[in-house]
């Protein structure tokens, strides 16, 4: 849920009274014991008031250690405080500005609660537990950071899910996400998370007349633990990597991506990425798919990016369909231009291998092992199938420009109206 953003005046007086005072000593002061916000004195104005606190303390750390936040009203802007064991709670209670170079370590939230544009803080060890909303603006940087922290919601329910709400950018490190939305409007990233029925989110919620101007975000997901559960909720993405992480069945609906999609090191599981739609670059390598979901191994639409590369795949005994199309295609819904420039398939082991209605500019398949390869009903401006271990070709209904198709002795070969020739393997 958004919240409203921090005015310019507020932030830049906020900013610029403690940058000014980066120069002076910092000595700091704790203020321990368990007790409510309302009880904390002086600190707690501070809390109410950042010119007040500023203009007698400066940027001097704060540590406010094993406190209740709950009726408390807080607005304006926190900075250069540190939290420790304390427990916030209420609904719309806490609705910042700004929050700068603070810690939470240890701490708990159960409500909504909004931080305003965040830099340079840090939760460690923190728990969101139930309905609970923390939401960030768009003037967040991910130099914000969730680190070690546990995001549980066990009802089960997409309607009353929690969430992590950044609309700019942010960071999650080795963390527990189970029944939770986490969004990053402008940057998400996530390494080694393990993930329960949860969810990821790029889009903004604001409403955009010219799409140019809405902010794209990047998705980096790395050494991450997915095998119980992630859906996408329709992300629009400017790039998406995901990297060595384990999936069970990987189905992202329908994201948008502009610039390109790398999908490397994903051992096992399987990977399904042929709803998607994709301008520039689709990379998938190093990855192994042992688990079928709707009779395939992986699936990919290997036509709709500009480009694609699929290099170093392994698939056990269930086919790989890598152009996306399992239904059969009339002439007159074929594209009038090929949106495809290249689809590379290099040194895979796929036994049963589905290129069926390919409608590309450059078809490439180079040193693969497949014992069943099926490239019918295509419109192929050039087709390269070299240095590849071939039982069966079928190539019905193909049409090419160019070709340079050399195939092993004793591969049995089908190419009933289509006017490939094939050359015998060098």
């Amino acid at each position: 849920m958004p919240f409203n953003n921090p005015t310019p005046t507020t932030r830049r007086r906020f900013l610029a009274s403690f940058l000014s005072l980066a120069a002076a000593p910092a000595k700091g002061f704790s203020l321990f014991g368990k007790k409510r916000a309302r009880d904390l004195g002086k600190v707690y104005e501070y809390l109410q008031d950042v010119d007040l606190r500023i203009e007698e303390v400066g940027e001097q750390r704060i540590t406010i250690k094993n406190v209740i936040f709950s009726d408390e009203e807080f607005d304006g802007a926190w900075g250069y405080l540190d939290f420790v064991d304390c427990k916030f709670t209420g609904q719309y209670k806490i609705r910042l500005d700004w929050l700068l170079n603070c810690t939470f370590t240890n701490c708990t939230f159960k409500g909504i609660f909004g931080f305003g544009g965040v830099e340079d803080t840090r939760f460690q060890s923190c728990s969101v537990e139930g309905e609970s909303i923390l939401s960030l603006d768009e003037e967040t940087l991910d130099t914000t950071v969730f680190e070690q922290c546990s995001f549980v919601n066990t009802l089960g329910d997409r309607n009353h899910a929690g969430a992590i709400l950044c609309h700019g950018e942010i960071l999650f490190i080795d963390c527990k996400v189970e029944g939770f939305l986490l969004k990053g409007s402008k940057k998400l990233t996530l390494r080694r998370c393990t993930t329960i029925s949860a969810e990821l989110d790029g889009a903004s919620f604001a409403f955009f007349s010219d799409k140019s101007k809405m902010p794209y975000s990047d998705f980096l997901l790395e050494d991450c633990d997915f095998t119980r559960g992630i859906e996408f909720s329709n992300p629009e993405l400017n790039s998406f990597i995901m990297r060595n992480c384990k999936v069970s069945i990987f189905k992202p609906f329908a994201p948008v991506i502009r610039d390109f999609a790398l999908f490397e090191g994903i051992k096992e599981g399987h990977l399904n990425i042929s709803s998607y739609d994709l301008l520039g670059k689709l990379t998938v390598r190093d990855c192994s798919f042992y688990t079928p979901d709707g009779g395939y191994s992986f699936r990919c639409s290997g036509t709709i990016a500009a480009h694609t590369l699929i290099e170093n795949v392994v698939c056990k005994s269930y086919p790989a369909n890598i152009t996306g199309y399992t239904e059969e295609m009339t002439e007159d819904k074929r594209l009038p231009g090929t949106r495809n420039k290249s689809l590379i398939v290099r040194n895979c082991d796929i036994p049963h291998l589905h290129v069926d209605w390919a409608q590309t500019e450059h078809l490439r398949l180079e040193n693969c092992h497949c014992d069943t390869l099926l490239i019918r009903n295509g419109r192929i401006g050039k087709l390269e199938i070299i240095d590849c271990s071939l039982k069966k070709l079928d190539v019905s209904n193909t049409q090419v420009q160019e070709q340079d198709v050399r195939v092993p002795a004793g591969c049995d070969t089908l190419a009933t109206d289509s006017n490939i020739k094939w050359l015998p393997a060098e």
